[in-house]
């Protein structure tokens, strides 16, 4: 399958940087795909899980509470405030502090996500 460059970016690091062939994105009018050769856009995002696929296969999914995405000559650039990696919260060979830790933003995470819900 053909891939492009996906890059994560919060302001405190670059999260994700990796080709891929297809991210799922939360777009604030619904979600929507990204596969090689997409045309150019800018769109915001909303609260919700990016998935992300290389080899027709999720290989990591992410909480972001919403930001931008641009798409431009096969690279893909999500700009948010805040992200943390689904897959390393359910993981079990974590040490109890980090586990806490991760516990701690996904709750955090969780409830600035409950105040922005648009169906309530």
């Amino acid at each position: 399958m053909k891939q492009f460059k996906l890059e994560i970016i919060s302001p405190n690091a670059i999260v994700f940087e990796k080709e891929i062939d297809l991210v799922i994105l939360p777009g604030s009018e619904g979600d929507f795909g990204i596969l090689k050769d997409h045309m150019p856009f800018l769109t915001s995002l909303r609260v919700g899980i990016v998935y992300i696929y290389l080899e027709k296969k999720i290989i990591e999914t992410f909480l972001v509470t919403g930001g931008i995405v641009e798409v431009s000559q096969n690279r893909c650039s999500l700009l948010t405030e805040e992200v943390i990696n689904t897959n390393s919260v359910s993981s079990k060979s974590k040490t109890e502090e980090s586990s806490n830790k991760d516990e701690i933003n996904l709750k955090r995470l969780k409830e600035k996500a409950l105040e922005k819900l648009y169906y309530t």
